[in-house]
């Protein structure tokens, strides 16, 4: 995500070094953006994101020096700091900057700026050979015009604020809508974006039936693709087609704080459509209490039973349409609370905790896991492809330590040197289902003996989770035939989230540190270059 908003903090900046304006009586730029654009971009504090960005540099990679990005912007602008910008330009890079398009049409378009001094802008805007054209006053605010490639900008500058759009009518408009304080709350040194979905959304479905018949008769000519692929793929289509139709806004935050990096979501879905109505906050017990902490990752989710029970239903049809509706429910309740820790000290060590109804035994898990096997292996033998590329082994109810096991063995590429074994070994514990991937449960054993401490989040909503990243990328070059290993770092990278759903809406959040995810990127890039 930086290696994108570094370019665009400097693009923003040095298109909006040349705005400007100013009277006494400030005004906000919030407060002209239409609350329902089609797309509207708000950057809060720009010289305040560089100058965090600079702090993860400078503690991160200190090699690189210090004020790296602002330097190069005042390079580019020519200006000794970003703080000379307002006597340079007439712009406040410490103000929101402010951009949306109404619709479409691009003379839908409009912009604000924090500018304290207009005047100086008009005269720069000359000084660099910008042919304005004087209009007519607008309630006594001067009105300059200039040729743009989808028409005629208009510019005016009035309380502090620097105005843009396509339309003189427009901008009288905007003149009469200034004010000194917005009733929405915007993050400090923050990129925000809000797509109004319910806009766009009907229009780009509107193309997916197109999109859909393309795809397929692609996968139709390549002969070599798994006839379930095709099946997947419509299940996705279908997925994003109701996500198109049904949402009404997304909001997306990147926020560069003074220590972590914050990317925050909201999605937003048309009141009365189906995913509005079963996207509610949902309860129950907290499945981390039955697990250890993860060393690579740690993760709680939850989510309604109805979602969870469309997408296993969609998902199981792609290979067969006889499993009863009492086993896709009793896999959408798994899917509907658990939590999982993934441990570094074996390939793919996982301990996972389902809840379960409290009349489920080992032997009713057993039961249901060879009946699915005994639905989906003869599909999977009719692929010869699916059929040498997994084996898979039903060992039945074992015992270990006086606890029951039911045991399932997992082989990839059976036939290969490269072959991968997955050993699954499940138990029913007080309310869960238990299930490790080991050769043995021994995680399972010390937990179904008390001997553990249960596992912690920061995070409190249904979704919540942390990641090391070196970690799982190690996890994942292991894969590889030579065993990869990226270099030692200095620091890792993990990664946080939390997310709920509630009336309709949903919430995410994800962080890191900013220094430890430029250090890991930065000894990421010596390690390519070192490959050249």
């Amino acid at each position: 995500m930086k290696r994108f908003l570094l370019p665009a903090l400097l693009a923003v900046l040095i298109i909006t070094a040349c705005g400007g304006g100013g009277v006494a009586e400030e005004a906000s730029p919030l407060s002209v953006l239409p609350e329902r654009a089609m797309i509207s971009i708000v950057l809060n504090d720009p010289a305040g994101m560089v100058r965090n960005i600079d702090g993860y540099i400078e503690e991160g990679a200190p090699v690189l020096g210090v004020n790296l990005l602002e330097n190069l912007i005042c390079e580019q602008l020519d200006v000794s700091s970003l703080d000379s910008m307002p006597a340079r330009y007439g712009f406040d890079p410490s103000g929101p900057v402010v951009f949306w398009m109404e619709s479409a049409m691009p003379q839908s378009m409009g912009m604000a700026v924090s500018a304290p001094d207009f005047p100086l802008f008009v005269s720069l805007m000359e000084e660099m050979e910008v042919e304005l054209a004087n209009e007519e006053p607008l309630g006594g605010v001067a009105v300059y015009s200039m040729d743009a490639e989808n028409g005629t900008m208009y510019l005016a500058g009035v309380r502090g604020v620097a105005l843009m759009t396509m339309s003189s009518a427009k901008l009288e408009t905007l003149i009469s809508c200034l004010a000194p304080d917005v009733s929405d709350e915007v993050a400090p040194t923050s990129l925000t974006m809000k797509i109004n979905l319910s806009m766009i959304g009907p229009m780009a479905a509107a193309q997916m039936p197109m999109a859909r018949m393309m795809m397929m008769q692609g996968m139709a000519a390549d002969t070599t693709m798994p006839s379930f692929v095709p099946a997947i793929i419509d299940v996705y289509m279908d997925g994003i087609e109701a996500f198109l139709t049904q949402a009404d806004m997304l909001e997306l935050t990147f926020i560069t704080g003074p220590e972590d990096f914050v990317m925050r979501k909201k999605i937003s879905f048309v009141p009365g459509t189906d995913l509005a109505e079963i996207l509610v906050h949902t309860s129950g017990t907290n499945m981390l209490d039955y697990l250890t902490q993860g060393d690579l990752a740690t993760v709680r989710f939850r989510m309604p039973e109805e979602i969870a029970f469309e997408i296993t239903k969609a998902f199981t049809e792609v290979f067969t349409t006889e499993l009863s509706e009492d086993m896709l429910h009793f896999w959408a309740s798994m899917a509907s609370n658990g939590a999982v820790s993934i441990y570094d000290d074996d390939f793919i060590h996982m301990v996972a905790a389902y809840e379960v109804t409290a009349d489920i035994s080992i032997e009713d898990i057993a039961v249901m896991y060879s009946e699915y096997l005994g639905v989906i292996m003869p599909y999977i033998e009719q692929n010869e492809e699916m059929a040498n590329s997994f084996n898979f082994q039903d060992n039945g109810i074992i015992q270990i330590d006086g606890v029951d096991f039911f045991s399932l063995t997992m082989i990839i590429l059976p036939d290969s040197a490269a072959s991968i074994t997955f050993d699954y070994w499940m138990t029913v514990h007080d309310g869960a289902l238990l299930l490790e991937t080991a050769p043995e449960p021994a995680v399972l054993l010390n937990i179904v003996s008390g001997d553990y401490i249960s596992a912690e989040l920061e995070g409190t909503g249904e979704m919540a989770g942390e990641m090391s990243l070196a970690g799982y990328l190690n996890m994942v070059m292991a894969m590889s035939p030579d065993g990869m290993d990226i270099p030692e770092l200095g620091s890792d990278v993990v990664l946080t989230w939390d997310g709920t759903f509630a009336d309709g809406e949903a919430v995410s959040e994800m962080s890191m540190d900013g220094s430890d995810a430029v250090a890991t990127g930065f000894a990421f890039f010596g390690m390519i270059a070192a490959m050249q």
